[in-house]
């Protein structure tokens, strides 16, 4: 069991896969510092105002983003070669936090926080979509596992480093340690090969913002990446419903202080981690259609317990089972992305339904709050239990939908396609699109034949990456 279990991520070790296995140092590298420098930004900067609001004000700055850049500069990602994107993105994040330590009003660190926001908004979207180019069909699930188990290691990590750190180094090192990290990162990526993409796409003639509508046109349309934003939407409620009222659960409904919290958080944390590892083989078993059913049902069904549990040991039980359901949930959800679109575009919509996501992070947050207050801890979760047994209807739903469309779950393909290629997968409601607008443009140039040359110059330009 254990010799099948290792066999799996075998992957490290290949000697085919060492870009792949740069990108997950550097990503684990990356992402263990900048959780450990969130936690600590957002410790420094409460110890110094004693405020909640700052905190609050902090969090905002860090969010918002995201959500404005991942819908903004998604076409980005793919126009522009993904390992100059990620490489840019880790020295946006080393010039933050190398200045960070000179930056001392509260109001400055949040500015700070923002702009490091900004160019960790590159760096995920173009890390996800590289994967299957990366390692091909054969490992795609495990390599999305290993990059979602570094990501998760480190947010178990981070809070711990930042309170030992702040106190026997203080804040100021820890922020340059952290762009010690990204620079380190960089010059993992540096060494990774052009393999990230199968090419830079060429969209002759088409504006930056056309790529964007083309985006939004393609998740509101496609069956599949519509179902899968809804699903992932009504996760996204459940969980900024736990993340609120877990404190309230452990600390008034558990009757246990700070340290419970904690305890009932690493329990959580260790549940995500686990699932992110075992995830290979649960869809090697269900599938990833019906590893996505099961981890909804998993995921309810510890929030369930968490919701009833009389005391924090039967708590802690639930919130591990909870976390596994979300570790193997993540994990198919990437994959199931990742199968559905063209590399071409893949960089985009990871960016854009990422940004749609976190806007509902932050209205589940906003309103978790008051109604916590109104209802208690425990009927919070009960909700948030009951919205996720509705994502597991959801995932009933798609995987209709993908046999309707001719699409076996029982043996998902990746689908490469050449970036000329246009609509060679009609079922594809991507491949549909891109070839309505494609025959715009010609007919467009049709039309006027004497800008011919000086449109498609132009185009060209458009799509050739910024120098270094």
């Amino acid at each position: 069991m254990l010799s099948k279990f290792t066999v799996q991520f075998s992957i490290v070790g290949m000697p085919e896969h060492r870009s792949y296995r740069k990108l997950l140092a550097g990503r684990l590298i990356s992402a263990l510092g900048t959780w450990t420098a969130f936690f600590a930004v957002r410790i420094a900067l409460y110890n110094q105002t004693n405020s909640a609001w700052w905190v609050s004000i902090l969090l905002f700055a860090e969010l918002v983003p995201g959500v404005i850049l991942g819908i903004a500069v998604g076409p980005l990602i793919d126009r522009w070669p993904r390992q100059r994107m990620m490489i840019l993105s880790d020295l946006g994040g080393a010039a933050c936090f190398g200045v960070l330590p000179f930056v001392h009003s509260p109001a400055g660190i949040c500015a700070v926080s923002a702009l490091a926001g900004f160019s960790a908004a590159f760096f995920r979207p173009a890390c996800y979509a590289a994967i299957p180019n990366l390692v091909g069909e054969k490992y795609v699930v495990t390599a999305n596992a290993l990059i979602q188990g570094a990501e998760n290691l480190a947010t178990l990590m981070g809070p711990v480093i930042a309170g030992v750190g702040i106190v026997l180094l203080g804040p100021s090192t820890v922020y340059t340690l952290n762009a010690v990290s990204f620079l380190f990162s960089a010059l993992l990526l540096a060494r990774v090969g052009s393999r990230l993409q199968s090419n830079v796409a060429a969209r002759i003639g088409r504006t930056h913002w056309r790529e964007v509508r083309a985006g939004f046109s393609l998740v509101r349309r496609d069956n599949q990446l519509s179902s899968l934003f809804l699903i992932w939407s009504w996760a996204t409620l459940a969980y900024t419903g736990i993340n609120v009222a877990e404190i309230v659960l452990t600390t008034d409904a558990y009757g246990v202080g700070s340290a419970g919290f904690g305890v009932f958080v690493a329990f959580s944390a260790a549940g995500i981690l686990i699932g992110n590892l075992v995830a290979p083989s649960f869809i090697g078993r269900l599938t990833v259609y019906g590893g996505y059913r099961a981890s909804f049902l998993i995921t309810a069904a510890g929030v369930t317990i968490c919701a009833v549990s009389p005391n924090l040991t039967l708590g802690c039980v639930g919130a591990a089972l909870f976390g596994v359901g979300n570790g193997i949930g993540l994990v198919c959800n990437v994959t199931l992305i990742q199968q559905v679109v063209a590399d071409d575009r893949r960089g985009q919509i990871f960016a854009v339904l990422g940004s749609l996501v976190q806007m509902f992070t932050l209205i589940g947050t906003l309103a978790a709050g008051p109604l916590t207050m109104t209802v208690g801890p425990r009927m919070v979760w009960g909700i948030s239990a009951a919205l996720l047994v509705i994502g597991y209807l959801n995932t009933i739903v798609i995987s209709a939908l993908r046999r309707s469309n001719g699409v076996e779950p029982a043996s998902p393909t990746f689908v490469l396609p050449s970036i000329e290629a246009g609509g060679e997968t009609p079922g594809n409601a991507f491949n549909r699109i891109a070839t309505l607008l494609d025959e715009v443009e010609r007919t467009r140039e049709a039309e006027a034949p004497s800008g011919i040359g000086r449109r498609r110059s132009r185009g060209a330009d458009e799509t050739r990456p910024p120098p270094s």
